[in-house]
């Protein structure tokens, strides 16, 4: 069986290896999956994804929102979870680029390198 390998995949490809930022205060978020709301704390973030924690347990992997104070919505895909953390994807949206912007200025570069 053969695997074709489009632009989607070498851009998730690129998105793997984007270096990680982990915020030294986490800040809160809500997300929303399955009309559910998920209250938790931004982790680590990286272009294109983010890591959460969530209080409770995380929603199946499905389309989701993340709220943010000041970033605002981002609509996103839940890409995995682990007990009670989870890593989404996002599309660079104004309110994802502020997301990304706020936490460059306060994260500390992390070297591990996984998918979010």
């Amino acid at each position: 069986m053969t695997s074709k390998i489009g632009p989607e995949h070498l851009r998730d490809f690129e998105r793997r290896r984007s270096l990680r930022f982990v915020l030294p205060h986490q800040e809160d978020v809500v997300l929303t999956a399955a009309g559910r709301e998920y209250r938790g704390k931004l982790e680590d973030v990286s272009v294109g994804g983010a890591k959460l924690r969530l209080t409770g347990g995380p929603p199946a992997p499905s389309d989701v929102s993340l709220s943010h104070e000041s970033a605002g919505v981002i609509d996103g895909v839940c890409m995995w979870h682990d007990g009670e953390s989870l890593g989404i994807s996002f599309e660079l949206t104004d309110p994802a680029l502020r997301l990304i912007s706020l936490c460059l200025r306060q994260g500390v570069p992390n070297g591990n390198i996984h998918a979010a």
